[in-house]
């Protein structure tokens, strides 16, 4: 809490100039697209399937361009295959089907979230989305759509595979394909965390003692220092 006038206002910084020749019609060169990220952190719950529309991030106005690297420069950097942009809704309902024969309610991100994998092979778990479970012989069959080509490395598979063996105690294939995802165990864990903030906003709003300060001392609660509480759903 304080006073207005400990406000300040930050100027962006500004390029320095150097004093140079004008050069006969100069060409700019043309700032290279961002590739658009999958958007796998939505908000949805049991109750809801609807995504969340991805950000748009506008570029500082002091920011150098980067330059377009030609098709045939061989020192281009390769980078990996991500699936094609998303439409902001999810074009299908989110749904939570049962498999009997593995004594499991279907409810994938909670499966996800509470694999011991680390790195990479967490981030395929945590950003994969499950298109179906079924059974072929006596292995489950998990069929995953991943939003980019490099969680799903072979190595990466076989570490999955090997988590969802132990935590079904069968054996356990993993087959992956390359597209959008909505419903991951990620996008879950950020709507959880997003409902924790509001809810925590909502208290400190409806506090008897913080508003009597807010009337009586012209103070206010300054922006961003709400916290909820940590907990390991909002941690995850």
């Amino acid at each position: 809490m304080g006073s207005a006038e400990a406000a300040v206002l930050e100027a962006p910084p500004r390029a320095q100039t150097t004093p140079q020749h004008a050069a006969p019609q100069s060409r700019q060169q043309p700032a290279a697209a961002e590739d658009d990220l999958p958007p796998w952190v939505t908000e949805f719950s049991d109750d809801t399937a609807v995504a969340a529309p991805s950000p748009a991030y506008s570029a500082h106005p002091y920011a150098p361009q980067a330059a377009t690297a030609q098709p045939d420069d061989p020192h281009a950097i390769a980078m990996p295959a991500r699936a094609a942009a998303a439409p902001a809704k999810a074009p299908y309902a989110y749904a939570i089907t049962p498999v009997p024969e593995l004594n499991w309610d279907g409810n994938w991100p909670a499966v996800a979230a509470a694999l011991p994998l680390r790195g990479t092979a967490q981030q395929l778990a945590m950003q994969a989305e499950l298109v179906r479970c079924s059974l072929d012989g006596n292995a489950a069959v998990f069929a995953l759509r991943v939003p980019i080509e490099t969680w799903r490395t072979p190595g990466n598979v076989e570490k999955l595979t090997a988590a969802l063996t132990e935590r079904f105690g069968r054996a356990v294939r993993v087959d992956t394909e390359l597209g959008a995802v909505w419903y991951t165990a990620s996008a879950e864990a950020q709507a959880y965390r997003e409902a924790c903030q509001r809810a925590a906003e909502e208290t400190v709003a409806n506090d008897p003692f913080v508003n009597s300060l807010i009337r009586e001392f012209d103070a206010w609660v300054v922006p961003g220092t709400i916290v909820p509480p940590q907990t390991n759903a909002a941690a995850a």
